[in-house]
């Protein structure tokens, strides 16, 4: 397209800005003063950045309102002893930091360091020249060792900074995604107080994620192209000083044309798919470049969007012939409806596939309770069909619903199509209001839920506590006692449960079998109790077994009592 020439005014204040903010790289050597020579100047604008790799962060950032700057860096370099603050390209230490702060991060569950931890200088610096400075940075390794860093971090020691700038367009296609970016760059003098050019500074140009880093010259003035990456959602403009916290980008609009695209999909018959497999959605998307051609739109994103709603959307990116595939993973029956996913092209509306079938899906039939006890016990069967052939087990679980939610009691593996029993116990601490049968499926079998909700006769929990034996030694022939209390649960809690008839136990030493004692009727208050003669040591317990057809029995705890002579 052709370029039209487009003012755009850029202005920034100097700011405190976090360190995180702050971008630390290497940088070509060379005076960067005010007053350098022209000559000088013109060579570092002239040399290209170095691609240096990542290096643990370090610079200083303006403390607010004032001129003095405060050092910081990444606790990763280490111990810190003191930081060297030099001009760039000049050997001369115009400050030293030796006092540290340490800010420590933190660490999340994961072990992970959550924030980086940092080092900060105690006393903050000032310095008599707005320019560009470096810090050599000296640390102490484990063994008291001193090691040393040179050129770990820069920053510009600028206040106020301001940017003129113009842009050569403000509106962008996939054909056309750069400018030229002129402009120039003023500070105030930390000595005087005037308002100056800031000569041999880093500026850093941007338009939308795309940048280019040049130098100042002696004026202050700048020049470079700057490219758009064509992935930006929107874009703006962006001038900004690279180095320290004066980096406040002061921003300007720009646009993308978007051009016209055109979608095809060749996917286009019903579908009929396995539970949870992908689908293959393929077609190409080509783009009008700005002069008329049609071409692929190699690189632009497509995406496809399932009905029902719960579905993920699922993107893909054209390949360099302008072909696509999109590969949803399928749970139910609906459509997918496949558009153009880029602010770059406009797309033509969307292209839809059905699914017209899912197999291998499952449904729980024939719930029932085959066989329940006073203790709670239930023994359900049931079956679990699937819509197609497979040699593979359903993953069942047996859940039951307290509060309002289901939770799980016991799981098994049962075989598809054929009729399954399963015995479960009861869970005394719930008030449970009734159970069902859910299978979880598999990696590409779909999972369901009964329909139906299963519900014990007998709801109603009882206990027997406060539990007495004794004596706890007692003669032959001597008497003993067992007692304790009934109860049964209610809206106010487990309350005493008159009237009702108790089995008392015993099981001598080194037996394994129980034997019927007694029985008694518990009292007004619940309690109930009863003597007998002593025989033989051995464990003694109350049974509550025989209840009306809403309460549940219950066996009360043991207690053993020694019979001597």
């Amino acid at each position: 397209m052709t370029a039209v020439a487009t003012a755009v005014v850029f202005a920034t204040v100097g700011a405190t800005m976090a360190p995180a903010a702050v971008a630390a790289t290497g940088t070509p050597g060379g005076s960067a003063v005010p007053d350098a020579p022209p000559e000088v100047l013109a060579k570092l604008a002239a040399e290209p950045e170095t691609k240096a790799a990542w290096r643990p962060k370090a610079g200083a950032y303006r403390n607010a309102g004032t001129n003095q700057f405060i050092a910081y860096l990444d606790a990763q370099w280490g111990n810190p002893v003191r930081v060297e603050v030099r001009r760039v390209g000049s050997e001369e230490v115009v400050a030293v930091v030796d006092e540290f702060e340490y800010v420590d991060g933190g660490t999340g569950e994961s072990g992970v360091p959550d924030d980086p931890s940092w080092y900060y200088g105690a006393k903050p610096f000032v310095l008599d020249a707005m320019a560009d400075y470096e810090l050599d940075i000296f640390t102490k390794d484990t063994t008291g060792k001193e090691q040393s860093s040179r050129s770990a971090g820069r920053f510009t020691y600028a206040l106020d900074a301001r940017f003129e700038a113009q842009s050569g367009q403000q509106e962008f296609s996939l054909d056309d995604l750069d400018t030229t970016v002129a402009g120039s760059v003023t500070a105030v003098d930390p000595t005087t107080g005037e308002r100056k050019p800031l000569a041999g500074a880093r500026v850093r140009a941007r338009l939308g994620a795309g940048t280019s880093d040049v130098i100042s010259d002696a004026q202050g003035k700048f020049t470079t192209s700057v490219a758009a990456l064509g992935t930006e959602g929107s874009l703006n403009f962006s001038v900004s000083l690279t180095e320290g916290n004066t980096e406040l980008a002061a921003t300007a609009p720009a646009r993308i044309r978007a051009q016209r695209s055109a979608l095809t999909m060749t996917t286009t018959a019903p579908i009929t798919v396995r539970y949870s497999t992908p689908i293959a959605l393929r077609g190409k998307l080509t783009r009008q470049a700005d002069d008329g051609t049609i071409k692929p739109a190699a690189g632009r994103g497509v995406k496809a969007v399932g009905s029902p709603a719960g579905y993920m959307d699922t993107t893909a990116v054209v390949g360099a012939d302008g072909s696509y595939t999109l590969s949803p993973h399928i749970v139910t029956t609906g459509s997918w409806a496949v558009s153009v996913n880029d602010a770059w092209l406009t797309g033509d509306g969307t292209r839809t596939a059905t699914v017209a079938k899912v197999t291998h899906t499952t449904k729980i039939v024939e719930e029932k309770l085959v066989a329940t006890d006073v203790y709670g016990r239930m023994t359900i069967s049931g079956k679990v069909l699937v819509d197609g052939y497979t040699t593979q087990k359903a993953p069942l679980e047996v859940e039951f619903q307290a509060g309002g939610r289901w939770i799980s009691r016991s799981d098994l593996v049962v075989p598809y199509n054929e009729t399954f029993t399963v015995t479960v116990n009861p869970v005394s601490r719930f008030a449970i209001t009734g159970w069902r049968l859910r299978t979880r499926g598999t990696s590409n079998i779909g999972p369901s839920t009964g329909t139906k909700v299963l519900r014990h006769s007998r709801v109603v929990q009882t206990r027997t506590d406060d539990m007495k034996f004794g004596p706890r030694a007692v003669k032959k022939g001597e008497q003993l006692y067992v007692t304790g209390i009934l109860r049964t649960s209610s809206a106010e809690g487990y309350v005493r449960y008159p009237g009702q008839k108790v089995r008392y136990y015993f099981r001598p030493d080194g037996s394994t079998l129980w034997k019927e004692m007694g029985t008694s009727v518990s009292l007004s208050n619940g309690a109930v109790g009863k003597k007998f003669t002593a025989q033989t040591s051995g464990h003694w317990r109350i049974r509550f077994i025989d209840p009306d057809a809403v309460h549940l029995a219950n066996n009360s705890a043991e207690g053993r009592i020694e019979v001597t002579g």
